[in-house]
């Protein structure tokens, strides 16, 4: 039995097996490989049948939506593992019920502002062009595409978070402590991106600070709500309000604007999308520095 308000860490602490950190961090790679193949099964199974009678453009659209719906079976293992083998509630990871969706917006509109907020870094420092001769549907003739797509943001980004904050972080903050869970879980997030199309040093750092930041937010809220709403919305504001390419992936299936990184990529994030650009680190940053000068006015207390 939980008390109410009670610590994801100590939360954690409940479990019947607490790994250590080289076990952890190879179950992580394992529940994520494993989990992502065995996903795709059944989507490759529909896909299969699905393409016969569809446009170039709906085959775009499925693919990219079954790749993120695959994700589902990373939170399945996640659960297998925490629910079969740690013997404690789901639950415990950070998905309380009181209050879930208002969390999960909170932390959507908070990734939202920070999306925008960089693409308004990134014009003002002469880095953002507009597409004139757009590969996919764009403003009001892609609202369909997009609200589809935003279904396989939930499920991927979600997945994410399960498996990195709800997860590891908390079972090597409860075996260890709260900053060893953070910096761990946060380079496996940077590092785990390590093969995408079009990596960088700054790409990794940046994916590592994104890490830090997510993981900062489910210490100081005590729950993976919010951060699952912020990690998806900043894929989804990414891909498809902006067109831009989202960790090194296209999400060319649909966009509000279509919007180009011109200029010096170790700055805009070239090929790699927002992420790969130092404009990204200053915004990352800037908004861990906002999270601690809150933690210092007491701000969180309302989550304890």
């Amino acid at each position: 039995m939980y008390m109410k308000n009670e610590s994801l860490m100590n939360k954690a602490r409940r479990a019947k097996k607490l790994p250590s950190i080289a076990w952890a961090i190879v179950l992580t790679f394992l529940i994520m490989d494993f989990g992502a193949f065995f996903g795709q099964i059944p989507f490759k199974i529909i896909s299969f049948f699905s393409f016969a009678n569809t446009s170039l453009q709906n085959e775009n659209l499925i693919t990219l939506l079954f790749e993120l719906l695959s994700f589902f079976g990373i939170s399945l293992l996640v659960y297998i593992r925490v629910v079969k083998i740690e013997e404690r509630p789901f639950s415990s990871i950070g998905f309380c019920k009181e209050g879930w969706i208002k969390k999960y917006l909170t932390g959507f509109m908070v990734g939202a502002i920070l999306t925008v907020s960089e693409v308004v870094l990134l014009y003002s420092f002469g880095l953002i062009s507009v597409e004139h001769s757009p590969s996919q549907p764009v403003g009001l003739s892609a609202i369909k595409y997009i609200i589809i797509i935003l279904i396989g943001w939930i499920v991927q980004s979600s997945a994410e978070e399960i498996v990195t904050r709800g997860w590891l972080m908390n079972v090597l903050s409860a075996k260890y402590n709260g900053w060893v869970g953070l910096i761990v879980s946060s380079t496996y997030f940077g590092f785990m991106h390590g093969f995408n199309p079009n990596i960088s040093y700054i790409a990794v750092i940046n994916l590592v600070l994104a890490g830090f930041l997510f993981g900062l937010y489910v210490l100081k809220t005590n729950d993976l709500w919010g951060a699952c709403g912020l990690h998806c919305a900043w894929n989804f504001f990414m891909g498809n309000i902006f067109g831009f390419e989202v960790s090194g992936t296209s999400a060319s299936v649909g966009t509000l604007f279509d919007l180009n990184l011109i200029g010096n990529p170790s700055i805009s994030g070239g090929k790699f999308g927002p992420e790969g650009g130092i404009c990204e680190t200053i915004i990352i940053i800037l908004a861990i520095i906002v999270i601690i000068c809150l933690d210092k006015k007491n701000f969180f207390k309302q989550y304890e």
